[in-house]
């Protein structure tokens, strides 16, 4: 079965699908389709009807039917990077829960998109920048460094101005420790 019907319709209807299938042009033959960065991706047309499928079930708020959605298509495609960022700005949106279970459901989502695509930068890039904006400036750091690391191509990043104010709160950081370190050795000597 492609999609589940819910309680308020037959969300998944062929015009349904034909929408789907006309906002992101898709054809039964072609390339291969491409995700977030330019990479090629082994994603099929059932993945991207499913990803679309999900994208307007968190439009219309049915938070259970979205997430079903954007983990039956992150199954079927796991590097469709652009899911995985989808699925967790919709979790950090969601109007359900607290303001932490959102924050938390967002990182899980991020961090189970990263375990499966270990290199990709546009998943390194967005949770650091959750990171950042959460207040939380060494992972942000870390993250955004080795989401450049993985593609020099989004080195730009770390030219953003709060990027800057968070990178030299970590340097300033480690250099306190280091003469914190130093001046404890010094006098635990003398």
């Amino acid at each position: 079965m492609l999609c589940k019907n819910t309680s308020t319709g037959s969300v998944n209807s062929g015009l349904h699908r034909q929408r789907a299938k006309s906002l992101y042009g898709l054809r039964k033959s072609g390339p291969p389709l491409r995700g977030f960065t330019g990479e090629t991706s082994s994603c099929n047309a059932r993945c991207i009807i499913k990803y679309a499928s999900a994208l307007e079930l968190a439009r219309s708020q049915e938070y259970m039917a979205a997430r079903e959605a954007f983990q039956e298509c992150v199954q079927m495609c796991p590097d469709l990077v652009q899911a995985w960022v989808s699925w967790a700005q919709f979790e950090k949106r969601a109007q359900q829960g607290s303001v932490g279970d959102h924050l938390q459901r967002c990182r899980s989502v991020l961090q189970r998109g990263l375990t499966l695509n270990p290199n990709n930068a546009k998943l390194c890039q967005a949770w650091g920048l959750l990171e950042l904006q959460r207040g939380n400036v060494l992972a942000a750091v870390l993250l955004l460094e080795r989401c450049v690391a993985s593609d020099p191509r989004c080195s730009p990043v770390l030219k953003w101005k709060p990027v800057k104010v968070a990178q030299q709160a970590v340097a300033s950081r480690r250099l306190r420790a280091i003469q914190m370190v130093r001046s404890t050795d010094t006098n635990s000597f003398a």
